[in-house]
């Protein structure tokens, strides 16, 4: 049967010793799973209710409605879902009084003081042993619940923020690489903002995740910028990927000489990927082998990523598909030409699981820590990665060896099981220590 692909994968797990009582905070519904944040957020469901745990889901709704069978799925993996009107106007103020005090944009297009009301009575009724927030979007509702790092209150759970990557390393390097004046002022005031807020809001929780350590190194670059603590309570959950999903599909034959580029093309990260690539790097594989073929798989294309496609018959904007890893099974060798963006890239592991050779930037690699050479290759400047992805073109050895190991490495290290039973480790042990306190 074939997976649906509309929703979280199932999670091979035993029920948990301890079951916790969990409120989590998130700033958009995390179906459908159309972004990143939704992704992790509904795996991260997916897992915590197959485990036996408690679940309040306290979210917003931006105009982005789960189908029936989505809405089903939610409800009945937790307690209550409690789910909040975020309307474009109500955004734009909330943008607009962040920014006026000194907040990032991204925190006050998020606000919802109905949806932070909630939060914070649920928690004053003393009904959970942990609360999440994911993202420093959701940060507002949770930080007066435990401030500068005090230790839990009797009752009051310990808190997490979920703050996954830097913004400022994100927005720093997305001000630097737009191609558009606009959208440098932006995120260049927005930079200075979310680096400022960055180094203040983890004293506020008890525990903050990062995905890696590059992120972590920032925050704390931040940090002494102002001459404050650096960050010190966080541990390292990256995303994962379904590898029953994302795997090598025998199935399906590889088409000849054919680059795939998946994700979300409307982002400007991917956007800004793709366009370099097809300026610096694919008009000299096809000097090479003019033969190749470039598919460029995502919703939501961009006019800069259509117009590709319009000018060259050796490209293919798909747009939406059913399933992007039947595509990536069509892959001879897939790319990650990302020049911007931080924490970690959920299509290079999700190429990798599906056993295909990889030719990736090492910004694409920071959260990953591939072995370039062994797990895929990593190449930095367009000549060399033109070279690479024409040597694995010309190597079906090389793409096999690569392809073996990378679906090993993901296998081995990057499941959604084994990540987020590492965050409930921290969960469980930070509950038992609020436990403790109210005994």
């Amino acid at each position: 049967m074939a997976p649906n692909t509309t929703l979280p994968s199932s999670m091979n797990v035993l029920p948990a010793p301890h079951r916790l009582r969990i409120a989590l905070v998130c700033s958009r519904l995390p179906l459908p799973m159309t972004r990143a944040d939704q992704l992790t957020v509904a795996h991260l469901i997916s897992y915590l209710a197959a485990r036996g745990h408690s679940l309040d889901l306290f979210t917003l709704d931006t105009g982005e409605k789960p189908t029936p069978e989505q809405r089903a799925w939610l409800d009945q993996r937790c307690r209550q879902l409690l789910v909040f009107r975020q309307p474009m106007a109500r955004s734009i103020l909330g943008l607009i009084r962040a920014v006026a005090v000194g907040k990032p944009m991204q925190v006050g297009w998020f606000t919802n003081r109905a949806h932070i009301r909630a939060v914070q009575q649920a928690i004053s009724l003393r009904e959970y042993d942990v609360a999440y927030a994911y993202y420093i979007r959701s940060a507002e509702a949770l930080r007066a619940v435990c401030p500068a790092g005090a230790e839990p209150e009797l009752g009051r759970p310990p808190t997490i923020l979920g703050m996954q990557l830097s913004q400022s390393l994100n927005t720093r390097r997305l001000a630097k690489d737009s191609g558009r004046l606009r959208d440098k002022i932006i995120y260049a005031v927005e930079q200075g903002l979310v680096r400022r807020y960055e180094a203040n809001i983890w004293r506020d929780f008890f525990r903050t995740v990062l995905i890696s350590e590059r992120d972590a190194e920032e925050i704390r670059l931040a940090c002494r910028e102002r001459s404050l603590p650096e960050i010190s309570n966080y541990i390292l959950s990256p995303h994962g990927v379904d590898t029953s999903r994302f795997r090598p599909r025998p199935d399906i034959d590889a088409d000849p000489a054919t680059l795939v580029f998946s994700g979300v093309m409307g982002t400007n990260t991917n956007v800004h990927a793709i366009t370099w690539f097809a300026k610096n790097c694919w008009p000299r594989i096809r000097a090479e082998i003019p033969g190749t073929h470039l598919l460029i798989v995502g919703r939501r294309p961009a006019r800069e990523v259509v117009r590709l496609a319009a000018h060259d018959r050796a490209i293919t904007v798909t747009g939406e598909v059913p399933d992007p890893a039947e595509d990536i099974a069509r892959a001879t060798v897939c790319i990650n030409p990302m020049q911007i963006g931080a924490g970690m890239q959920n299509k290079l592991i999700e190429y990798m699981a599906c056993g295909k050779a990889v030719v990736t930037t090492p910004v694409a690699n920071e959260g990953i820590h591939a072995i370039s050479g062994t797990h895929l290759l990593e190449a930095a400047g367009a000549e060399a990665f033109a070279d690479a992805v024409v040597a694995l073109l010309r190597n079906p050895e090389m793409r096999a060896a690569l392809g073996k190991s990378a679906r090993e490495y993901i296998q081995r290290y990057w499941t959604w099981e084994k990540l987020f039973s590492e965050l409930e480790s921290e969960m469980l042990a930070m509950a038992s220590r609020g436990l403790a306190a109210t005994a």
